[in-house]
């Protein structure tokens, strides 16, 4: 490479960084973990493109596999497809994605957030949310999840064991634009007294209930089908993809 080649890309390099962490600035806040997918391919730095516990869960019927990702444009996509896999046991007719930072990153408190959009069609089920490290359940905190066939409406919970260790959760929804028709961003502010929910700035959901302690790492995937959305039908386009533009967390600013 040229001397002046480099030092342009250098300069837009830089450029580039500055105007991430610019965009990231939030008053009150210190941004402790950033992905603006700016590459050229999932950050596996940052990212782990696999379920950590590697089992089934919730009757869902995609195989994650590690080729879901495309980075383009400064977008993630996690793309779910058609096509026969063997996954936990069972020869599965989808394939998707799910990424973590188990292992790479995980964090107590703090704001937590994604901008991103979301796929319409039965049996769709985007999600990011949080897990206890080290590895164990619940807690369980769901910044976000949506169901294909209620492309509007939001998801908000978090789970926890009562008194008698018996598995408990309090969750909330919210109905609000059609989040596949465009980008928007979902948080939780989670301190030692809440969990609260905001989808645009704005709250649309608290819980005090057995707020948990200790540190979660994050988890972002597409399921397809499930007990809870039900199996995709013949109006279900694939393949389908859970676009994300970023994932930001902070903590207070001392």
């Amino acid at each position: 490479m040229k001397a002046a080649s480099l030092l342009t890309f250098l300069f837009a390099t830089a450029l580039s960084a500055a105007s991430a962490a610019d965009n990231a600035s939030r008053p009150g806040w210190k941004l402790t973990f950033s992905d603006e997918f700016d590459g050229k391919a999932l950050d596996t730095a940052k990212w782990t493109p696999s379920d950590p516990w590697g089992r089934e869960r919730n009757r869902e019927l995609q195989a994650y596999v590690k080729d879901a990702f495309e980075v383009r444009d400064g977008v993630l996509h996690i793309e779910a497809k058609k096509g026969q896999a063997f996954y936990a046991g069972k020869d599965r007719a989808y394939t998707s994605g799910m990424m973590t930072t188990y292992g790479k990153f995980s964090q107590e408190y703090g704001r937590f957030e994604i901008r991103c959009r979301v796929p319409a069609g039965k049996g769709m089920w985007p999600a990011f949310w949080l897990l206890p490290d080290p590895r164990q359940w619940p807690p369980e905190i769901d910044v976000l999840e949506i169901l294909g066939h209620e492309p509007g409406k939001v998801y908000m919970t978090h789970h926890f064991r009562d008194e008698e260790r018996k598995h408990k959760s309090h969750g909330g929804s919210w109905v609000g634009p059609d989040f596949s028709a465009g980008f928007h961003e979902f948080a939780v502010e989670w301190s030692p007294k809440a969990v609260v929910w905001f989808v645009d700035g704005v709250e649309r959901f608290r819980s005090e209930d057995s707020v948990p302690h200790g540190k979660m790492y994050l988890l972002v995937n597409l399921a397809v089908g499930g007990e809870w959305p039900g199996s995709p039908d013949e109006r279900t386009a694939f393949p389908a993809s859970f676009d994300v533009d970023y994932v930001r967390v902070y903590q207070p600013a001392q």
